[in-house]
C-alpha cells in the first residue's frame, strides 16, 4: 500500500514536482495540440513555476519548456514521481557542446548542426 502510485491532474503538482503522463483527456484539436507538444503516455514532465495567480503554469517536457493554462493542465493525468533532470537547465549541454561528424574525409566539427 505504501508503493501505491499517486495519480492526479497535472495542474495540482507544485513547482519542482514531476510526473509521468498517463492520459490526456479531451478530443479533437485540443487533444491533438497537447499530443503534438509532447504530452504523450509515458512522457516525463516537471513543473517549473506558476504565475502569481496560478495561471498559466510552466512545465518542462522532453527538454522543452511549455506553458499551459490551469484548465488545460487539469485534463492531463499524471503519476507523481521524484523530480527528474530537465535538459534545458543544464548549462553544459547546449548545441555548442555537441560534436557532429561531417561528410567523407572531414573531421569532427563543433558548432550548430546544419538543417
Amino acid at each position: 500500500m505504501a508503493d501505491e502510485a499517486k495519480t492526479l491532474p497535472l495542474a495540482l503538482l507544485t513547482p519542482g514536482d514531476a510526473g509521468i503522463v498517463l492520459d490526456v483527456a479531451g478530443e479533437g484539436a485540443f487533444r491533438r495540440r497537447l499530443v503534438d507538444m509532447g504530452f504523450v503516455k509515458g512522457a516525463r514532465v516537471r513543473v517549473i513555476k506558476n504565475a502569481p495567480l496560478m495561471n498559466p503554469i510552466e512545465y518542462c517536457i522532453g527538454g522543452t519548456h511549455v506553458t499551459l493554462r490551469r484548465q488545460e493542465a487539469m485534463r492531463i493525468i499524471v503519476e507523481q514521481i521524484p523530480p527528474p533532470w530537465c535538459p534545458k537547465e543544464d548549462p553544459g549541454r547546449g548545441w555548442w557542446r555537441q560534436r557532429r561528424r561531417l561528410g567523407r574525409g572531414r573531421r569532427w566539427q563543433r558548432g550548430k548542426p546544419s538543417r
